[in-house]
């Protein structure tokens, strides 16, 4: 907290200038459109947002930047340097293409089939969506529901239900839900806009994402992306918000296997290796790699991890980009900027311990996302798939290698427990304690492939 206080000068400095920054952007947006409109009307040049990421779906990937248009550079340097807290919401909504994602009544029957009671922000969304069909401008959208889920969580007016009945008869749901249950407490405690109402709408978005993904349902981590978003937005649009970010941005991350983290986390040992030979080393020597610190950082985007300026900073450009190229960068910078430190502490067997303060200390974003960002550019998105495709490969081989490991330790268990009975029925005794399916617990726990040493 005391770090806070000292840095929150810098905080409201930056604030005020990328607010003047995003301003005059606007501002031309509005002119070049013959906008005379009142100021009041502003929140509509942010279609121009829209008109950017919609011409570059059109172009297709790629980190080309000389197919960039002047507009695209410009936007794209204003989201480096940060969004103002004020457009966050709305531009988060926008970058993540919630308007086009969002399917009419979906939320709310996911949240009757959840069980959950549907709040009042979304029976207004939804009559609205009944309505005369009238195109709707998404920044309006938003600023509404911006507005309206502040309210709410400032006061309870006494119109919600009582308690849901969280009627789904899933066993599987019923086993999602408990764990979702034992989450919420844990998420942010003490915040007061994720206390009563607030709690709720995270427990919500995360019952309906479950039923929504099965596939994915919920894993822990997740409470905290969900949170963070609904402190900047009203739930259904955190919902798609939170399927954007998991299935757009972070495909396979949260599925049993989380096949997709650990080839992510090989490829970041890749760079690291490139980059900064000695710590990889210090690291190897140590006998726990760096993901042991870094699959964290990844699964929870950094939410938790860094300061809360600086965590808000890499989603403005992880949503922007809608890639998590940004995620690499920022561990390369972490790494960069503690090397010393990270080298310091292995001569005192202290590693980990010095790498796990790496990111909570990062208080200054601006200049953490400027070594991100411009000192490690030559990490694009083409180079992460690339090496991606290769590390998927081998987490798979391994995987599977682990499983046959795991299948043979099993087989031999229970066939020295038949030999042990066998032995012991000759000799006249009786069972042996500690035999039969049981034996073979040790060998199976290792089958988890995510706890494999990347």
């Amino acid at each position: 907290m005391e770090a806070y206080r000292r840095n929150a000068p810098m905080y409201v400095d930056e604030e005020a200038e990328r607010a003047t920054r995003w301003d005059a952007f606007l501002a031309q947006k509005r002119d070049d459109n013959g906008n005379d409109d009142d100021a009041r009307d502003g929140a509509r040049t942010l279609d121009a947002l829209v008109r950017v990421l919609d011409a570059r779906a059109a172009r297709g990937s790629g980190d080309d930047a000389l197919e960039e248009s002047d507009e695209e550079r410009e936007l794209r340097a204003l989201v480096a340097g940060g969004v103002p807290m004020a457009l966050r919401g709305r531009c988060w909504q926008i970058f993540a293409r919630v308007k086009e994602r969002r399917r009419d009544g979906v939320f709310r029957e996911l949240l009757v089939a959840a069980g959950e009671t549907v709040s009042a922000a979304t029976e207004t969304n939804d009559r609205r969506d009944e309505g005369d069909g009238d195109e709707e401008d998404a920044v309006e959208r938003a600023l509404a529901s911006l507005v309206d889920a502040t309210c709410e969580a400032a006061a309870d007016d006494g119109s919600r239900t009582a308690a849901p009945n969280h009627g789904c008869a899933d066993p599987t749901f019923r086993r999602v839900r408990k764990q979702i249950d034992k989450d919420l407490p844990r998420t942010f405690p003490g915040h007061p806009l994720l206390d009563g109402i607030g709690r709720d709408a995270l427990r919500r978005v995360l019952c309906a994402y479950a039923l929504h993904n099965p596939a994915v349902g919920y894993c822990q981590g997740m409470n905290f992306l969900a949170a963070l978003l609904l402190l900047l937005m009203e739930e259904e649009a955190a919902f798609w918000c939170l399927a954007a970010v998991a299935e757009d941005v972070l495909p396979g991350y949260y599925e049993d296997d989380m096949l997709a983290s650990a080839a992510d986390q090989r490829v970041l040992a890749t760079f690291v290796r490139e980059k900064f030979p000695r710590v990889h080393d210090a690291f190897e020597t140590s006998g726990a790699p760096l993901s042991a610190v870094t699959t964290s950082w990844f699964l929870a985007l950094y939410v938790n991890q860094l300061p809360w300026e600086t965590a808000l900073r890499v989603w403005d450009v992880m949503l922007f980009e809608r890639r998590r190229t940004v995620l690499f960068q920022v561990a390369l910078a972490l790494v960069d900027a503690n090397a010393k430190t990270l080298l310091d502490a292995a001569a005192t067997d202290r590693v980990v311990e010095a790498a796990v303060a790496m990111a909570p200390a990062a208080f200054d974003g601006s200049a953490l996302m400027a070594i991100a960002t411009s000192g490690h550019a030559d990490v694009t998105w083409e180079r992460v798939t690339s090496e991606y495709e290769k590390a998927e490969r081998e987490t798979r081989e391994e995987t599977r290698a682990n499983r046959a490991r795991v299948a043979a330790r099993a087989e031999t268990a229970r066939a020295e427990a038949a030999r042990a009975e066998a032995a012991r029925a000759e000799a006249g005794g009786g069972p042996i304690g500690g035999t039969g399916p049981n034996a073979t617990d040790a060998a199976e726990r290792d089958a988890d492939p995510s706890g494999s040493e990347l």
